[in-house]
């Protein structure tokens, strides 16, 4: 390794945390030592303007690390089936696919079967042990973020310098706007850890940003330049047909309970919940909202089938925000009638949409009215819609032409 001389100074504190960095590595390694590593991990003591310029950079493929937050047989939301879906059609299309790892930025899950990975993927969960993911960060040349936390994690943070490309899935500053428009949701749980001005700090630190929803998003105009759009795709499996004899006195939800999912809506209606079972649990015991008519169902990926299949014909699909709408799709491919949120998929001519719950409950009202053949007519307008996202060949191809 040839490096331009220059002098640099460290502190007691980070002289030792370089020294320990350092000689575990060298204890730890066999009789190849890889240079890049030795570089990365002097330049994790120093300031941008004295970080080591190795001139090898750029010119040997380096390890590129994958980041995401859930992925395998756990599935826990849209995100996660992203995650498996750009492993199986991206990161195994990938020439020097052994450069690559996945750092799963969570504790490994108890139900979680190693075998729904690749054998031949070199993964890592954070909370099995943070000093392999140190080591990961370290050795890598190029961070990838499939799917991100939405609040800073400093253990990653620091590695900023690498961050290559980021798959943004919801934009919090979206989120957090809809609990200043709907004051009944402040009173619900948020779920989800938002950080709204540290999320903007970190989508600037990426060269490029991907948004994979099919609906536009401030993002785009925050951060003009270098950000992209490839919609999600979704392949209809099932195409059950949509059928006249549907109960429509019953409703359907399937979904996450984030605040933003409006869970509540399905307060004083009869029909199934697939959800977190503390979430809903917490939902009865901290407001007023009662389910005395609804049948609950814990989330597990392994019943959603069964539950798609039950006795009823409208789905609860009238989220805030939505990105893409994963189980929309799903309930539609099952044959079911959707009432979607106002703001999603806003070219499509379709009537059973709702912003609050009042409108939800009259859209219900005037499904249960309409004729079958108005009913169909509009499940036909939706639907064809949503044919338009069934290509993965064609999404491979737009996130490939991003992966270096």
């Amino acid at each position: 390794m040839w490096l331009k001389t220059k002098l640099m100074k460290l502190y007691n504190k980070e002289k030792k945390e370089l020294t320990s960095s350092l000689v575990n590595y060298l204890i730890n390694s066999d009789e190849y030592i890889d240079t890049d590593v030795l570089v990365s991990k002097i330049n994790n003591q120093l300031s941008f303007d004295e970080k080591v310029r190795n001139p090898s950079d750029g010119k040997k493929m380096g390890k590129k690390l994958m980041i995401t937050t859930g992925c395998g047989n756990t599935i826990e939301g849209g995100a996660d089936i992203w995650t498996n879906n750009f492993i199986e059609n991206i990161w195994k299309g990938v020439k020097f696919r052994k450069n690559w790892k996945l750092l799963i930025d969570s504790k490994k899950p108890v139900d979680f079967n190693p075998n729904s990975l690749p054998s031949d993927l070199d993964w890592h969960f954070h909370g099995d042990n943070h000093e392999i993911t140190t080591d990961l960060l370290e050795e890598c040349s190029e961070i990838y973020y499939l799917h991100s936390h939405y609040h800073k994690r400093e253990h990653i943070w620091k590695y900023e310098n690498k961050f290559k490309l980021l798959f943004v899935h919801a934009y919090p500053s979206e989120m957090s706007e809809v609990l200043k428009y709907q004051p009944e949701l402040k009173r619900l749980q948020f779920n989800t850890k938002v950080d709204v001005d540290f999320y903007k700090e970190f989508v600037q630190s990426f060269d490029k940003r991907i948004w994979i929803g099919n609906n536009p998003t401030q993002l785009v105009d925050d951060f003009p330049n270098y950000t992209y759009s490839i919609p999600n795709y979704y392949e209809f499996k099932h195409n059950i047909p949509f059928s006249d004899n549907l109960n429509f006195k019953n409703v359907g939800f399937a979904s996450r309970a984030e605040t933003r999912k409006c869970m509540h809506w399905m307060h004083g209606l009869t029909g199934f919940i697939l959800s977190s079972k503390y979430d809903f649990i917490n939902l009865k015991d901290s407001t007023q909202y009662t389910f005395p008519n609804i049948k609950f169902y814990q989330w597990m990926p392994e019943i959603l089938d069964s539950f798609m299949r039950k006795d009823f014909g409208i789905f609860h699909g009238a989220y805030f925000k939505e990105p893409f709408g994963y189980s929309i799709f799903q309930a539609v491919d099952y044959g079911k009638l959707p009432i979607i949120h106002t703001d999603w998929a806003k070219g499509v001519d379709y009537k059973y949409r709702a912003s609050t719950k009042n409108e939800f409950d009259k859209c219900i009202k005037q499904i249960r009215r309409d004729t079958h053949k108005e009913r169909f007519s509009e499940f036909a307008k939706l639907k064809t819609y949503m044919m338009t996202f069934d290509n993965r060949k064609l999404w491979v191809e737009r996130i490939n032409s991003h992966i270096s």
